[in-house]
């Protein structure tokens, strides 16, 4: 018998061993697919979501749980990847709204592709000063009659053939150089071609120097500036975009934790209700209560009830906005799931902020502050540039060539001796010619053009430093509004935690208020619809301290947002922020 059990145990060893190896590539590929966004974003160890981390100090004030909220995320729920799928819940610990965030949203993907784009448009500037070679090979034929009547022959025919290679290239001083090398081979039918057929080569550089409109690599380099900026503005306007959308993922989960928890209220709320009812059908039975009293009672009961129902919908509607935000579908296995936040409000009030200190952070790390900035670089490298275009064309402009020339001579008379060309030779002793620098040429100039008035030039400095003013003010004005904001948030964040104080001070009054109400009911000295009101005060003071918490915990959220620290809170690095 017990080799038997042995037997069956080990079977079932087996059969457990095959479905983990069966199941195994799903729950891999599954943990891959979480990790997808580490191309974008880096969430370096030790990632933390308990909220208990602020801009100064870590003085603990009065901290706790919402009575029959859940539990914090401990380390181990803390670490759990997104997909907890169990029977028809999705539990979401605020770390896997965070990751789920970064890796599915559509606003985040799109606002990538605009930093790439920009990458691209530095590369493109940047191409500018490529060397381009080039090459041209031709060929001609032309037969022509002659109409003198000394002509011999009568019969003109030309052939050409010619070939060239060469390379040009502008430098970031403006300079512009091309070098290049031709060869030509003529043909020809005359009696008089003293080289038939004949190889001309030529080698030559040519140079134009602005010396100064487009003179200077600030200037000729402008585009390159400006793409670079671009990109960083585009970086900036992508770490706004993250800031905004985790903004927006933190405030929908802890709506959706209000909800669930608010709901419980309600239905306590309504349980206390109907365990009045019954109380009062029991004393009105024995006499001790009018009928009436059973009347109030189930009117409260259904009153309450239609508070349930409609706190069943704002959980789904919170529901639905979180799936937006995590791009989960509402068609798919995941999207038809209820979700089951794990992580519960923190109340931990921290040391008093400095309010200088968190704006001179704002000012230092807004991106859209930042971004304006880089704007104002931008604007300024403009006006450098109209300024510059202002000024007359004044080129320095040079040339130098070797030129060699060979073929099969010929001799060449008319009515004495013949005479022989001292060029003959093959193709490559006309390279060496060339080459010999006896036969050289150049040429050097100045090319000066200045337009009368110059009034499109002087209108579009004038322009660019226009806009350098409108922007200054902008930037003025988003000072101000930095300023404001942060102190706005500051303040909120401040009458957040003394309305938890009092809250928690109003519940429990409001509980002890309630249970003296009840045993003065019980010996006949209140009515029920005294009870009922109590237990209305209750379930209000209830939700308000739920909600009390819940608004710390976005005021908290907010002020990360204004000050620009919520990345480094939770502890993410944007792959966009580094240099091209």
């Amino acid at each position: 018998m017990l080799m038997l059990m042995r037997g069956v145990y080990s079977v079932r060893v087996v059969m457990m061993a095959i479905q983990i190896l069966i199941f195994l590539p799903a729950i891999v590929q599954a943990e891959s697919s979480l990790l997808g966004s580490e191309n974008r974003f880096r969430l370096q160890a030790g990632l933390h979501l308990s909220e208990t981390q602020e801009i100064q100090g870590t003085n603990a004030g009065d901290s706790g749980n919402i009575e029959g909220s859940p539990q914090p995320a401990t380390e181990d729920s803390a670490t759990k990847k997104p997909d907890i799928v169990l029977s028809n819940v999705l539990q979401l610990s605020l770390t896997d709204v965070i990751q789920t965030t970064l890796t599915n949203n559509v606003a985040i993907a799109v606002q990538e592709y605009n930093s790439r784009i920009q990458r691209q448009n530095i590369i493109n500037n940047e191409a500018t000063f490529d060397p381009s070679v080039n090459a041209e090979v031709r060929a001609q034929d032309d037969t022509v009659p002659i109409a003198s009547a000394f002509a011999n022959p009568p019969i003109s025919k030309t052939d050409q053939q010619r070939w060239k290679v060469g390379l040009n290239q502008k430098l970031t001083f403006g300079t512009e150089y091309e070098f290049f090398y031709e060869g030509i081979r003529d043909g020809t039918n005359s009696l008089f071609a003293g080289l038939n057929p004949q190889y001309t080569t030529r080698f030559e550089v040519n140079l134009t120097q602005p010396l100064l409109k487009n003179f200077g690599q600030d200037v000729n380099k402008s585009n390159i500036y400006i793409a670079r900026n671009n990109l960083s503005i585009s970086q900036y306007d992508f770490k706004n975009q993250v800031i905004d959308i985790l903004t927006s993922a933190e405030n929908v989960y802890w709506d959706l934790v209000f909800s669930q928890e608010d709901l419980k209220v309600k239905q306590q709320s309504v349980q206390r209700a109907r365990d009045l009812e019954q109380r009062v059908k029991a004393q009105v039975e024995v006499g001790t209560m009018a009928p009436l009293e059973i009347l109030q009672a189930q009117a409260e009961v259904a009153s309450r009830e239609e508070a349930v129902i409609n706190a069943e919908k704002l959980i789904k509607d919170n529901e639905d906005n979180l799936k937006n935000i995590l791009n989960i579908a509402f068609d798919s296995e995941k999207g038809t799931k209820n979700i089951q936040p794990l992580d519960a409000p923190q109340y931990d009030p921290q040391a008093k902020i400095d309010l200088n200190h968190a704006i001179s952070q704002a000012l230092r790390q807004r991106p859209d502050y930042l971004s304006k900035k880089k704007e104002l670089d931008t604007r300024n490298i403009q006006v450098e540039f109209n300024e510059n275009q202002t000024y007359p064309t004044l080129d320095l402009v040079a040339s130098y060539g070797l030129n060699g020339i060979t073929g099969d001579a010929r001799p060449v008379g008319l009515g004495g001796a013949p005479r022989i060309s001292q060029f003959g030779g093959t193709f490559g002793r006309g390279m060496e010619r060339a080459l010999s620098t006896d036969f050289d040429s150049w040429t050097a100039g100045v090319v000066f053009s200045y337009p009368l008035g110059n009034r499109a030039a002087e209108s579009q400095l004038t322009a660019a430093k226009l806009e350098v003013a409108k922007l200054l003010l902008d930037i003025k004005d988003l000072e101000k509004t930095i300023i404001i904001e942060v102190r706005e948030a500051v303040r909120q964040l401040e009458t957040d935690i003394k309305r938890v104080q009092a809250a928690r001070v109003a519940r429990h009054l409001a509980e002890e208020t309630l249970n003296a109400e009840l045993k003065k009911f019980e010996v006949g000295l209140s009515t029920s619809f005294q009870v009922l009101e109590f237990q209305t005060d209750l379930a209000e003071e209830q939700s308000k301290e739920l909600l009390a918490i819940i608004d710390f915990n976005k005021s908290r959220i907010n002020f990360r947002k204004v000050i620009a620290s919520t990345l480094d809170h939770h502890r993410i690095e944007l792959a966009e922020e580094q240099k091209p």
